[in-house]
């Protein structure tokens, strides 16, 4: 292993495949879609077959040419890869963002999501793909979209932006011009373990802006609608349609049983007893990094805080 200072010659070596590995220190903990920047016993490396730049002014890292940067069962690939480091007051230095552009690809064991250009944070833990098809899959299911996607980590939620569609295992889809998608957790907010990994399935979709939720039977159109894939039941809302072969019937409000197989048409939520689909206060409070590195010198946070996030 290579500490951080010890890049230079990395950086000067300009050799075909080059290998850079930064210790750190911390604790480690399980993996899903998500970076550990404290873990000194399983630190990140990164293969280059262009090799590394080393610009010490910025505290920046660039890898070129097929570049990728593994931890463990997560990694990131892409054409270039460039990584923001901090000085902390110890003297230590810590990665705090990491960009890819150009075929991008990050992996978990149970999770992939795929780009054109993607960065992630390591303070929020939280990745951000762009790209005219952005996709994020698991093992019981897929979100895609035709202009961005996130996924929080921590809060176990993705935002996908521009024609996004959700398909679960069944095959039902739920498609609008953006979907939000929320992950399993357990009750003390961790990741659920299954077979010893950390399993990730999507429990729950919310869908706003050109809604269509398609089953085996039907298509069901409207302004707003969420999907609760566990219980099966999918509610929309707003201008209506259910069409079944060359039927159809319209109203305000549509509670699909998709497990059961059976629609029901109200003239509103109220009517039916139930709450219109709205999106969550804690998704719209979230605050993306950019994709593109800053030009120039990195903003350097304080020592030991985390970076302020990019407009």
């Amino acid at each position: 292993m290579r500490p951080l200072s010890a890049l230079s010659s990395l950086a000067r070596g300009a050799a075909w495949a080059v290998v850079w590995t930064i210790v750190l220190s911390g604790a480690a903990h399980a993996q899903s879609l998500v970076f550990d920047a404290k873990n000194s016993e399983d630190p990140i490396q990164v293969n280059a077959q262009g090799g590394i730049e080393w610009q010490q002014e910025n505290r920046r890292f660039i890898a070129r040419g097929n570049a990728v940067a593994v931890q463990g069962e997560v990694s990131v690939a892409g054409d270039e890869l460039t990584a923001d480091y901090r000085t902390l007051s110890d003297g230590s230095n810590e990665l705090y963002r990491v960009y890819a552009s150009g075929n991008v690809t990050m992996k978990s064991d149970t999770e992939t999501a795929t780009g054109d250009a993607a960065v992630y944070d390591f303070d929020n833990a939280v990745l951000v793909l762009e790209g005219s098809a952005v996709k994020l899959t698991t093992e019981d299911g897929s979100v895609a979209a035709k202009r961005a996607l996130q996924y929080w980590s921590n809060e176990k939620v993705a935002v996908a932006e521009g024609s996004a569609v959700a398909e679960d295992a069944e095959q039902r889809r739920l498609s609008g011009d953006k979907l939000i998608a929320f992950f399993r957790q357990s009750e003390g907010g961790a990741n659920v373990q299954s077979a010893g990994r950390s399993k990730a399935d999507i429990v729950f979709l919310q869908a706003f802006g050109n809604v269509r939720m398609e089953t085996e039977k039907e298509t069901v159109q409207g302004s707003r609608g969420s999907y609760n894939i566990e219980s099966g039941i999918a509610t929309l809302d707003g201008s209506v349609k259910i069409t079944q072969n060359n039927n159809q019937a319209g109203g305000g409000f549509a509670v699909v049983n998709v497990k059961g197989g059976t629609s029901r048409l109200f003239g509103s939520a109220a009517e039916a007893r139930m709450q219109a689909p709205r999106e969550d206060a804690r998704v719209r409070a979230l605050i993306a990094p950019n994709t593109e590195p800053a030009a120039g010198i990195a903003v350097e946070p304080d020592a030991g805080a985390a970076p302020a996030a990019q407009d």
